[in-house]
C-alpha cells in the first residue's frame, strides 16, 4: 500500500479520534453547561498525555503492518530472525520494524511529534495545519476503490476514539456516532485526498460522506466497518 498519504493520514487519525474520545466525555457539565473552554481543552489534554503513547503503541501497530507489509507472516519472520529478536526491547524497537524502512520510520516519528506537540498546546492539529505540514504536491488524491485503506482508517478512528473515552472519567454519555461522524468525515480528507474538502452548511450528511469517500464502494466500507468496530468495542466492554 504505497501511497504518501496513508501513513501520515493514520497517525493523525489516531491522534484526533483519541482527544475527541477525551474531550467528548466532558462537553457539558452536570447542570447542562458548556465546559470545554481552549483552556478546560489544554487541562483535560494534558491530564492524560501519559496515555498517549501506550495506546498509540497498542491501536497502531495492525495498521502500520498492514500499511507496509503483504502479509503478516512476512513481518513475525523479520520480527523472529535471529538478527533482529535480540533488539526488540521496547515497542519503540518493534515500530522501526513495523515501518519497514528507515524513512517510512522517520516520517512516522515526524507525524507523531507534529500530532503530539499540537495535543500538549490544547488543541488537535487542524486540517489545514496538516494539510499545511507537506511540500507542495507531495500529498495525493487517491481514486477508485480503496477499500483496504478506508477500512485501515475507519478502524483506527472507532479504536482510538473509544480508547480515549476509557482513559476519561466520563461525565456524559452522549451519542457516540455524532462524534464518530464528524472524524470520519475529517479524517478521510487525509486519506483520500489531495486538498480540504469545502462543505456549505446545508451539506446533506450523506453528500459529505461520499465526496470524503470518494465512490459509493468506498463509503459502504466505511460505514460497514465502522459499525462492525463498534460493536467490537461494546462487547469487549461487556
Amino acid at each position: 500500500m504505497n501511497h504518501p498519504n496513508y501513513q501520515p493520514a493514520l497517525i493523525r487519525a489516531f491522534f484526533s479520534s483519541f482527544a475527541e474520545g477525551i474531550l467528548s466525555t466532558q462537553v457539558y457539565n452536570n447542570e447542562g453547561e458548556e465546559t470545554l473552554t481552549p483552556q478546560r481543552v489544554k487541562q483535560l489534554l494534558l491530564e492524560h498525555y501519559e496515555k498517549i503513547s501506550q495506546h498509540f503503541f497498542d491501536i497502531m501497530f495492525n495498521p502500520l503492518a498492514v500499511l507496509h507489509y503483504d502479509t503478516a507472516e512476512e513481518l513475525i519472520a523479520i520480527l523472529r530472525s535471529p538478527e533482529v529478536a535480540p533488539t526488540l526491547k521496547s515497542p519503540v524497537d518493534l515500530f522501526r520494524h513495523v515501518c519497514r524502512t528507515p524513512e517510512a520510520h522517520d516520517d512516522m516519528v515526524a507525524e507523531y511529534r507534529r500530532n503530539f506537540t499540537s495535543l500538549l498546546s490544547g488543541r488537535v492539529l487542524s486540517l489545514h495545519d496538516y494539510y499545511d505540514g507537506f511540500p507542495p504536491g507531495y500529498l495525493q488524491d487517491a481514486e477508485g476503490n480503496q477499500e483496504k485503506a478506508v477500512r485501515l482508517l475507519t478502524q483506527t478512528v472507532v479504536n482510538a476514539y473509544y480508547a480515549g473515552r476509557s482513559v476519561a472519567p466520563s461525565a456524559t454519555s452522549g451519542d457516540n456516532q455524532i462524534y464518530l461522524f464528524r472524524l470520519l468525515i475529517d479524517n478521510m480528507q487525509c486519506m483520500l485526498h489531495s486538498r480540504p474538502l469545502e462543505f456549505s452548511d446545508d451539506t446533506d450528511l450523506n453528500d459529505m460522506f461520499l465526496a470524503v469517500c470518494r465512490t459509493p464502494e468506498n463509503m459502504n466500507t466505511m460505514l460497514t466497518v465502522m459499525q462492525q468496530t463498534i460493536q467490537q468495542q461494546l462487547s469487549s466492554q461487556q
